[in-house]
């Protein structure tokens, strides 16, 4: 494995490579001694991403976070109408639709996995939104 070492300048960092060495193996860049990055063959990137999206837990993932923001968003927006149908009650929302309901939020989860697979679908309970109080700080007159 080849070892780079970035030294600062005034101009933008450049790097001589042997462009045939690069394709063949990782190389370290180094700043001050210190490991700050690898080059690899693009090959290898390729790999990891893909070990990467299977790999990584799903709140880790982007495009599941995503997902699970706009299922959040879809039951803030079905809100309303929820607690005329199922308040009290655990709901499940997949692609802004309530999929499944249920008292006991265990229940509804192992249902709901198992009939969807694992991936991002919001649960909560329907209740109204609480209250918030807003207290302003006291300020104290001379």
């Amino acid at each position: 494995m080849k070892t780079i070492s970035l030294k600062e300048s005034q101009a933008p960092y450049s790097l001589a490579l042997d462009e045939e060495q690069l394709g063949a193996e990782p190389a370290i860049i180094e700043r001050d001694g210190q490991p700050v990055a690898v080059l690899v063959p693009f090959h290898e990137y390729q790999e990891f991403a893909r070990w990467r999206a299977r790999e990584l837990p799903a709140h880790l993932r982007p495009a599941e976070l995503k997902q699970f923001e706009r299922e959040h968003r879809a039951f803030e927006h079905l809100r309303e109408e929820l607690l005329k149908t199922h308040q009290g009650q655990f709901v499940a929302v997949l692609n802004g639709q309530v999929v499944d309901a249920d008292p006991d939020q265990g229940e509804l989860a192992q249902r709901v996995y198992a009939k969807f697979g694992y991936r991002p679908i919001y649960m909560d309970e329907v209740r109204e939104k609480p209250h918030l109080y807003e207290f302003p700080s006291p300020e104290v007159m001379r």
